[in-house]
């Protein structure tokens, strides 16, 4: 085991190997304490600000870790109708999840409207399909400030674009 590993104590009074001998390979190891520590962190980020810190589903969607973020004050990330549902059994509240609609039907916009969740859209198509499932509804809306950066020409962040009514 590295120092790091040792000094944060990660494994606490497991032995790898014998983890290993147990489960099988590949075989993934949280530390709960070191998880939800972080977690507090990030969700206490600016605490004297009107300010959300989200967990993305997509960065691991185990069960029991959805719930500790939960448990932990984070709000979510979701985008699909599975990350939705994902989230809810892990117990977020409806008001705790932010569905980012990129590229979604008109069933998967209902499916979010439907469970309440805060709607995403960056795009007049999905504004008007927003406004025609669900009139008057509250939603969030993404804009492009036209300044971006990527690691490769054709993957850029906010790049402006010329729009064409």
């Amino acid at each position: 085991m590295d120092s790091y590993t040792q000094q944060v104590n990660f494994f606490g009074n497991s032995n790898p190997e014998e983890l290993v001998k147990k489960y099988g390979s590949p075989l993934f190891v949280y530390n709960e304490d070191i998880l939800r520590r972080q977690m507090r962190r990030v969700a206490g980020l600016l605490p004297n600000h009107r300010f959300t810190s989200n967990f993305s589903i997509k960065t691991n969607s185990n069960l029991s870790i959805l719930k500790m973020a939960n448990e932990e004050g984070l709000n979510a990330d979701a985008m699909s109708p599975g990350e939705i549902y994902a989230l809810k059994k892990a117990g977020f509240p409806s008001e705790r999840i932010f569905y980012v609609s990129n590229n979604v039907s008109e069933e998967e916009m209902q499916y979010a409207i439907d469970e309440g969740v805060v709607v995403s859209v960056d795009s007049l198509s999905q504004l008007e399909m927003f406004g025609k499932l669900n009139p008057g509804g509250r939603l969030s809306v993404r804009i492009n400030p036209g300044v971006g950066a990527g690691h490769h020409e054709k993957v850029v962040t906010a790049e402006a674009k010329l729009f064409v009514p």
